[in-house]
């Protein structure tokens, strides 16, 4: 088959993509990283993949510490979304590119001096993902829990984001959610259970490693 590859990391795009790695073939759209035995299994016809189960939910606790995103703290909130696998260094090198414009924040949340939760914010105009964008629209970009927590300290996150959104003048704060699966930033019913509302389903049956899923677009005006 022919490849092409569209690189998303400095420009916004209309491109109706919703994951930092994204396979599309014909109608199928495959979210990474994935392996790739399971790509060339689905593309052939050798695997079916079932539809999403509801994701785990967990005891909501509060955390021990916040520290602000930074250059820093952005490699605990590698950890998270990792699973203890990643250094962030390819992070770090985006996030870079966004000082001086004080246009990407959020924080990273600790439990024992353990990293256990993270959010991202950026404003809307500045998301690669075709969505609704304005001026007065923020972008929950991540939001994630340790995979090995037994809690879920997400809850204190979203509270501060929309604090956060409100002194930077945002009107409203969109974000991208997995309707059933904790990815991206899901299950969809956590943002629900924080005063979202889900305005539509952006993406239908996108192929996951751990199952097939809807992308809903959520948003809470503030």
């Amino acid at each position: 088959m022919n490849f092409v590859k569209f690189d998303l990391s400095g420009t916004i795009s209309d491109l109706p993509l919703f994951f930092p790695f994204t396979l599309i073939y014909s109608d199928l759209k495959i979210a990474g990283p994935v392996p790739s035995d399971f790509i060339v299994d689905v593309l052939e016809g050798r695997k079916t993949v079932r539809p999403f189960g509801d994701a785990k939910r967990r005891p909501t606790k509060n955390c021990d510490r916040i520290e602000t995103l930074s250059r820093e703290s952005l490699r605990d909130a590698c950890l998270v979304c990792t699973n203890g696998t990643g250094n962030g260094s390819e992070k770090i090198g985006w996030y870079e590119g966004f000082n001086g414009r004080d246009s990407l924040f959020g924080f990273v949340s600790y439990a024992k001096e353990i990293p256990v939760a993270f959010f991202e914010v950026m404003p809307s105009l500045l998301s690669p993902y075709s969505i609704p964008k304005s001026l007065s629209t923020a972008l929950i970009s991540c939001i994630y829990n340790s995979h090995d927590s037994t809690y879920d300290y997400r809850s204190e996150l979203i509270q501060l984001s929309v604090e956060e959104c409100r002194k930077r003048g945002f009107g409203s704060v969109e974000a991208l959610s997995g309707k059933k699966s904790s990815f991206p930033n899901g299950p969809a019913s956590f943002f629900l259970q924080n005063g979202f509302e889900d305005l539509e389903t952006v993406d239908s049956s996108v192929i996951m490693f751990s199952g097939r899923d809807d992308i809903d677009l959520l948003i809470r005006n503030l």
